[in-house]
């Protein structure tokens, strides 16, 4: 910053985009495992926050919130509201998390006592979420390649008491549907990689897209191809859980060939699954998909689009469910196709339980005044659950398998593994996060 003179890290921002970086409002969602929406509101108020009921009251630095008129847990405060110190946000009674990002648990509606999976879950906000509305109650398999990224995920859902999430540090891709362990799950969010093309509240974001020529540094095509032929087996590999009966399909991308295109292909692939009606899936929401990239007017009204004019980044949900009953041969064909060339992965084992958060449990409980709201921050953070001292370092920084789709095996040199050419051993960790 000295070298260009800025005083702080907003100088930095071009001033073009000075008012898209701080003209977002800043979102709250309440951690239900240790509070309620209502408890959260009265320490707001007690702290000198005005409630109020219209959102043209919210002024930048204006010290007032309100309820968001969407999503139940959700509290919306104005532009340039810090909260990272907040002890609510401190003790894990509530997460800081977009409100567009906020929708696919809510899409999803998984139920307590249930049990789902998050196919590409770090960091980790999104499984907490779903978490929260179980009642900390069931079954959450969670997933992700990154071993650093996964450490980040265990943090982040131990600090808001998680206790149900098996993590799995390993490709969505490479998990057998078939696998008795997971004959249970019914839900699926599935968030992959994707352009980040809607993301503008992140101001080191901005900056880097800005750097090199005032203006932003779109994807080029073919690698939009790929991202969506990716997304698309990411989709068409979870539809492949026999139990399964509602899936969110969420991208951070503004791009047609990312989100309705890909919805569309999923549904000329398959006759299992079909869109989620539009009562279902955030329909307070006014703006929704657009009728391209094969989708129909009608279709497109059942998808959720958010762009940066709404408050929030830009964002794409969609729902799936199940039509018709799983086809076991159609799924061991599936499987054939994607692991064609390589030796298909073992099941998963079994994780072990955290003997040092089982001992440690009572510590990490929320602390709670006699009237039941929140007290103050946790005394200690417990440590994380996943090993990753052997973890496979070619795993680090990666999101997902490129390149892996439903209709054939991967190319070689894009992530896959050619025909006769054995492939590495994957090395598998997993807890459970308590």
């Amino acid at each position: 910053m000295v070298e260009t003179g800025a005083q702080s890290i907003e100088d930095l921002i071009p001033l073009a985009l000075r008012d898209t970086a701080t003209a977002t409002f800043r979102y709250v969602r309440v951690n239900l495992i240790a509070t309620t929406v209502d408890a959260v509101i009265e320490v707001f108020i007690r702290d000198g926050f005005k409630l109020v009921e219209d959102v043209k009251m919210l002024n930048v630095n204006a010290h007032r919130f309100m309820r968001d008129g969407d999503l139940s847990d959700v509290l919306v405060f104005p532009p340039g509201t810090v909260l990272h110190l907040h002890p609510l946000y401190v003790d894990g009674s509530v997460v800081l998390q977009d409100k567009a990002s906020c929708m696919p648990a809510h899409v999803v509606q998984p139920q307590p006592g249930s049990e789902a999976l998050d196919a590409c879950a770090a960091p980790g906000n999104k499984t907490s979420h779903m978490v929260s509305l179980m009642a900390n109650k069931g079954r959450v398999h969670a997933f992700d390649m990154d071993s650093r990224r996964m450490q980040t995920l265990v943090e982040l859902t131990t600090k808001a008491r998680c206790r149900i999430i098996e993590t799995q540090c390993m490709s969505f891709l490479d998990v057998d549907p078939l696998d008795p362990k997971y004959a249970q799950v019914e839900y699926a969010l599935l968030d992959p990689s994707c352009s980040g093309s809607g993301i503008v509240n992140r101001m080191d974001a901005l900056v880097d897209s800005y750097a090199s020529g005032g203006r932003p540094q779109e994807p080029q095509g073919g690698r939009l191809a790929g991202l969506a032929e990716f997304q698309m087996s990411i989709i068409m590999h979870a539809m492949r859980f026999p139990a399964v009966k509602r899936i969110s399909y969420s991208t951070c991308s503004v791009h047609v060939e990312e989100n309705e295109a890909v919805v569309a292909a999923v549904l000329a692939a398959q006759d299992e699954f079909g869109l989620a009606p539009a009562e279902q899936v955030i329909p307070t929401w006014k703006r929704r998909g657009v009728a391209e990239g094969g989708l129909t007017p009608e279709q497109a009204a059942c998808v959720v689009r958010t762009l940066p004019e709404d408050g929030t980044n830009g964002f794409f949900v969609a729902g799936f469910v199940r039509q018709k009953p799983t086809d076991v041969e159609a799924t061991r064909l599936h499987l054939q196709t994607i692991w064609a060339g390589r030796p298909a992965p073992q099941a998963a084992s079994e994780p072990a339980q955290n003997q040092h958060q089982q001992t440690n449990q009572k510590k990490r409980e929320f602390n709670k005044s006699a009237d039941g709201k929140p007290a103050g921050p946790m005394k200690k953070k417990p440590k994380p659950t996943v090993d990753t001292r052997k973890q496979n370092s070619s795993l680090n920084g990666q999101r997902a398998r490129s390149a892996v789709t439903a209709s054939g095996p991967p190319a070689a040199g894009a992530g896959g593994t050619s025909k006769g050419k054995k492939r590495p051993k994957r090395r598998v960790t997993s807890a459970v996060t308590q």
